[in-house]
């Protein structure tokens, strides 16, 4: 069966969905910091993940998951927002997907527009593994 438009746009917001609220549980320490927590994180980048933080620097995989890990517990009154996950482009091996991502914390409300790059494999959660993400600092309200 062919894969629908309809259907690539909703297994990125699930797959989003699904990371953004691993990312606050690990975070806010609502996650127990076991391995098997870590890994729902871990798993759902390729092993040549790169990211541009909002800031500009570029990140690989090594230098993100550590600094994640430790981070475990550090925001304990984070909450993610998800909104208008819309995909730009989808292939055969890929989909690239935008978002905005708004973070509530102690720090206040901060936003980020976001751009992935996924690569296909049907052993990932909702089929798709982060091969990229380029974040980029918003302000207006969410």
């Amino acid at each position: 069966m062919d894969e629908t438009a309809d259907d690539v746009s909703a297994r990125c917001l699930a797959h989003i969905s699904d990371l953004h609220r691993t990312i606050a549980d690990w975070l806010s320490g609502r996650a127990p910091g076991t391995a098997e927590a870590f890994a729902a994180f871990a798993d759902a980048h390729a092993g040549g993940f790169t990211m541009v933080t909002p800031e500009g620097s570029l990140l690989h995989r090594d230098d993100v998951l550590p600094g994640f890990k430790n981070a475990h517990g550090s925001a304990p009154e984070l909450s993610i927002e998800i909104v208008g996950v819309s995909v730009v482009h989808a292939d055969s091996a890929s989909v690239v997907a935008t978002y905005e991502e708004w973070q509530n914390g102690l720090a206040g409300r901060t936003g980020r527009r976001s751009t992935v790059v996924f690569e296909r494999d049907p052993a990932a959660s909702h089929g798709l593994r982060a091969k990229h993400l380029h974040e980029t600092w918003i302000t207006r309200a969410g």
